[in-house]
C-alpha cells in the first residue's frame, strides 16, 4: 500500500530509469566467459560419456520386488499374509461365534429352513421369499 506512487511524475521518473537500465547493458569480461564455456563444454562431454552406458541387467527377484513396490511394500505384505495365516490356523472363538461361520460349520442334522438367515446373504433370502 505504501509503495504505491503519488503521482504521474513518478511514474515518469521511474520509466526513464528504467529504459536508461536497459540502454546500458552490463558487458561480461571475456576470461568470465570463456571459463563459463569452458565448465560447460567438460559437464556436456561428462554427461554425453555417462548416459552412453548401458545400466545393470536386474535379476528376476529384483523385478518382482520392484513390481510390488519395493521393500517396504513387500514387508507390508508378508506381514499381512502372516497374520492371515496365523488368524486362518488358530482363530479366535469370537470369531466362531459370527453368524456365517456357524451356518458353514454346522452338519446335515443342525440346519434349519432359516439358515440364510443367519448368513445374511440377501440373494438366498429373497430366493426363498419368492418360491
Amino acid at each position: 500500500m505504501g509503495n504505491k506512487p503519488n503521482s504521474q511524475t513518478e511514474i515518469d521518473d521511474l520509466d526513464a530509469l528504467f529504459a536508461e537500465a536497459r540502454a546500458t547493458r552490463p558487458e561480461v569480461p571475456a576470461s568470465l566467459m570463456e571459463s563459463i564455456l569452458a565448465d560447460a563444454a567438460d559437464a556436456q562431454a561428462g554427461h554425453l560419456s555417462s548416459t552412453a552406458t548401458e545400466p545393470p541387467r536386474r535379476g528376476p527377484i529384483e523385478v518382482l520386488i520392484a513390481a510390488l513396490g519395493g521393500w517396504p511394500s513387500l514387508g507390508g505384505l508378508v506381514a499381512a499374509s502372516c497374520v492371515g495365516l496365523w488368524v486362518g490356523i488358530n482363530a479366535p472363538d469370537l470369531m466362531l461365534d459370527t453368524p456365517g461361520l456357524q451356518t458353514l460349520a454346522r452338519t446335515g442334522s443342525e440346519t434349519t429352513d432359516y439358515a440364510a438367515y443367519e448368513t445374511f446373504d440377501l440373494a438366498t433370502v429373497l430366493a426363498e421369499d419368492l418360491q
